[in-house]
């Protein structure tokens, strides 16, 4: 069985609470990082695997992810809702996406919310392009984002933002994990190119808009 983590995420929970953000350094067991990364390989060597609807033009390419093991699964579970706050029993995937992003992606594109389902957005980096990192913008207008899609800021919005104080770059490495209220701060990845990354994003309301939850009726998907 792999494990997921190699000690306890809810050490970070007060830092989450209290920030909004936290960045969890080497939190991800060697076990898994080699699943996520073999999950990687096989998802670029097998196209036809990808989820082509929500293939983004010059940014990123999406696959939908799955657990080695329902019970990875099931730790993953509760370990994000000890870190969260979040109800195990009630924790509800509503994306799982490991997003690889194109050669040629924007450097720094505009900050987004995500949308309303994601209260809160897990990073687990699987390869890192140079200077790849995200950046959070935890005092830019705060709050929840109520539309069932992303919402950006404007071009105008943005200028200059990336070289303020409201940035704020986490510079996470392979086997870090990063989680952000996703859908209540402004977020974006910024030198993404060549880079791959694990989103989950969950709720503890069962808002799953994709149909990607895992765990509703005690099921817990894995890999077949």
């Amino acid at each position: 069985m792999t494990s997921i983590f190699s000690y306890d995420p809810a050490e970070a929970a007060d830092r989450l609470s209290t920030d909004g953000y936290v960045h969890l350094k080497g939190l991800l067991a060697p076990s898994f990082v080699d699943y996520l990364q073999s999950f990687l390989a096989n998802a670029i060597a097998e196209a036809d695997r990808e989820a082509a609807d929500w293939k983004i033009a010059g940014k990123k390419r999406q696959f939908v992810f799955d657990f080695p093991s329902p019970e990875a699964a099931e730790e993953f579970r509760r370990g994000m809702a000890a870190l969260t706050g979040l109800s195990a029993e009630t924790l509800t995937v509503s994306e799982r996406h490991l997003k690889v992003y194109d050669d040629a992606a924007e450097p720094y594109p505009a900050p987004h919310k995500d949308r309303s389902a994601s209260h809160y957005s897990i990073g687990l980096p699987v390869h890192l392009g140079e200077g790849s990192t995200v950046c959070i913008f935890p005092d830019l207008d705060p709050g929840p984002n109520q539309e069932e899609r992303a919402v950006f800021l404007t071009s105008r919005d943005r200028d200059e933002i990336y070289g303020t104080e409201h940035a704020v770059m986490l510079n996470e490495s392979v086997g870090d994990l990063v989680a952000f209220l996703g859908s209540a701060l402004y977020h974006e990845r910024v030198r993404g190119a060549g880079t791959a990354v694990l989103y989950i994003k969950v709720n503890d309301e069962g808002d799953d808009p994709l149909g990607e939850n895992i765990f509703g009726d005690g099921r817990a998907m894995a890999q077949a």
